[in-house]
C-alpha cells in the first residue's frame, strides 16, 4: 500500500494537445499524443542579487534616517520659533510695564517695597530693551 502511495506522489506529468491545438497537462495520459512533460530546472540565482538587495536596503535605510533627521530638525525649529515668540511677548510686556509705570519697586523678603532709584530704573529699562532685541530682533 505504501509503495502505491509513493509511486503516485512521484507520478509523471503528461502533456497533451487536443484537436483544436490547445495544450493540456494532466497526471495521467490523456490520449495517443500524450508525452511526458519534464519541467526545466529553475534558472540559477545570480550572485549579484544579494549584493543588489543589500545595496537597496542600505539606500532605503539611509533615506529613512535622512527623513527622520529632517523631521527632528523641523520639530526643533518649530519649538525654537515658539520659544522665541513667547519670550518676545514677555520681553515686550516687561518693557512696556517699565516704560509706563509711574514707579518701579522691589519687594524684599519681608514684603516691604523699595522704590527703584532713577539709575536702577534706567538699568532695568535697558535690560528690558536688550531682552526685546534678543528675542524679537527689534527694539
Amino acid at each position: 500500500m505504501l509503495m502505491l502511495c509513493a509511486s503516485a506522489a512521484l507520478g509523471e506529468i503528461y502533456k497533451c494537445t487536443d484537436a483544436r491545438g490547445k495544450v493540456h497537462y494532466a497526471d495521467r495520459p490523456c490520449g495517443d499524443n500524450a508525452s511526458v512533460f519534464v519541467p526545466r530546472d529553475a534558472p540559477p540565482v545570480d550572485a549579484g542579487v544579494d549584493q543588489r538587495r543589500d545595496k537597496t536596503q542600505r539606500l532605503l535605510d539611509a533615506l529613512e534616517e535622512e527623513r527622520r533627521q529632517a523631521q527632528q530638525a523641523d520639530r526643533e525649529q518649530r519649538m525654537e520659533t515658539e520659544k522665541r515668540r513667547v519670550n518676545c511677548q514677555r520681553a515686550r510686556s516687561r518693557l512696556r510695564q517699565f516704560s509706563e509705570a509711574s514707579a518701579l519697586y522691589h519687594v524684599d523678603e519681608e514684603g516691604n517695597r523699595t522704590v527703584f532709584s532713577d539709575a536702577e530704573r534706567e538699568a532695568s529699562t535697558q535690560e528690558a530693551r536688550a531682552a526685546v532685541e534678543r528675542w524679537c530682533g527689534d527694539t
